[in-house]
């Protein structure tokens, strides 16, 4: 994607102008939160005498359940007090690391004033109701599903299927919006179509490279953006 041309591309176009509801999941995708996660997961570590994690263990912890997170680093015989740890920690005190993606802010808005639905579907537990009224998002989403609503996580596609329950949007007007092959794993079960934001290794309907371009497509739809059709 160029994200100085005037016009999107014909597909692209075909693509947004069905679309009535985006799904998104939030690490990596709606924030960048590579470095709270490094914080939150290496503080359990360390008050438990373990070392901090390598790059393959802040990988898998990023895209996973602080539950199976908690599973892959810690030692079994530890594992109940990285548990009463975590149990005792407010998250609260990470959050203000937390990075909203550029654009953000703007896409949702636009979105939301277009009468496009918004939901997300991650594997956050506990947390996100919490990043969505610091970061004031709370107002977009409806309906939004952490990993403690879901008796199975993602890559399940238990999540997406309650969303497009409540939404009753066929699944041609909605896409899930991710960074992980979790993420298209999740909406591939689902059958939905996965839009990848800034992972052009990910199979996918539409790769996403910035919001802001985003949100000139959508303004584009509605003759609103600079070079608009009429």
């Amino acid at each position: 994607m160029n994200p100085t041309s005037a016009q999107p591309p014909r597909q692209v176009l075909d693509i947004l102008c069905r679309i009535r509801g985006l799904i998104f999941d939030c690490d990596g995708v709606l924030f960048d939160s590579r470095a709270v996660n490094r914080v939150y997961y290496n503080f359990i570590l360390e008050q438990l005498g373990l070392p901090p994690m390598d790059a393959e263990a802040e990988a898998y912890a990023y895209m996973h359940t602080v539950d199976q997170a908690l599973a892959y680093l810690v030692p079994e015989e530890q594992l109940p007090q990285a548990q009463s740890l975590r149990d005792h920690m407010s998250y609260s005190e990470f959050i203000d690391r937390m990075i909203p993606e550029p654009g953000v802010h703007a896409l949702l808005e636009l979105l939301h004033d277009q009468g496009i639905r918004l939901a997300i579907n991650t594997n956050r537990k506990s947390s996100m109701e919490m990043v969505l009224e610091r970061f004031g998002m709370d107002h977009l989403f409806h309906p939004v599903v952490t990993a403690a609503l879901v008796a199975r996580p993602k890559p399940d596609p238990e999540g997406l299927r309650f969303i497009l329950s409540v939404w009753a949007i066929p699944l041609e007007a909605v896409a899930y919006v991710g960074d992980s092959e979790v993420d298209a794993q999740t909406a591939h079960a689902a059958g939905v179509p996965f839009w990848a934001y800034r992972n052009p290794g990910l199979p996918a309907q539409l790769h996403v490279d910035s919001f802001h371009e985003l949100r000139h497509w959508f303004l584009y739809i509605t003759g609103n953006a600079s070079g608009a059709r009429p």
